[in-house]
């Protein structure tokens, strides 16, 4: 009796240690995926990245430099400030379709400018709506089933362009 007992229990442990190493191996293998070189959304074009990763740098810090929307005293002043960010945002992104690549890089880039205008076109309405009273929260559109503000980040965290994602500056 104490024999099988022993054996159903090395069995169960196998078991235990089977499914901790499958766990480790899925985990291992879904990072790889998401960050290694095989990510579909992943940008063959490096050198554009690095660009494009300076150029939202770039960007980033003409924000901070700017007063915080989510500082301002006054609805109007706070849709001032989103207009006033959203158009250094919007020449960032006008200066990142002037130089993307081409082929399917390209293609990538288009969709993800695609969000990045939907995204310029969603502060400018929440702007619309301060100045006409609607003390309201910030949305976004949806695309693709996400937020686009998610797919920007998404598409820059992938690419390893941090600068590149939702600036989090309209709170």
């Amino acid at each position: 009796m104490e024999n099988e007992y022993v054996t159903g229990g090395r069995i169960a442990g196998l078991v235990g240690m089977a499914v901790v190493v499958l766990f480790a191996a899925f985990w291992i293998g879904a990072t790889i995926w998401f960050f290694g070189d095989g990510n579909p959304d992943r940008l063959e074009d490096r050198e554009w990245v690095a660009d494009a990763e300076a150029r939202c740098a770039e960007a980033r810090d003409a924000l901070d430099r700017l007063p915080q929307a989510r500082d301002a005293v006054n609805m109007d002043e706070r849709a001032g400030q989103i207009e006033t960010s959203t158009a250094v945002l919007a020449e960032m992104t006008a200066d990142l379709a002037a130089s993307a690549p081409g082929g399917e890089d390209g293609e990538l880039v288009g969709l993800w400018l695609g969000s990045w205008e939907s995204y310029l076109n969603d502060r400018l309405a929440h702007a619309v709506a301060l100045r006409a009273g609607e003390d309201r929260q910030f949305r976004v559109s949806v695309e693709r089933g996400e937020g686009v503000d998610a797919l920007l980040d998404a598409f820059a965290d992938r690419n390893r362009m941090p600068s590149c994602g939702d600036p989090l500056d309209i709170g």
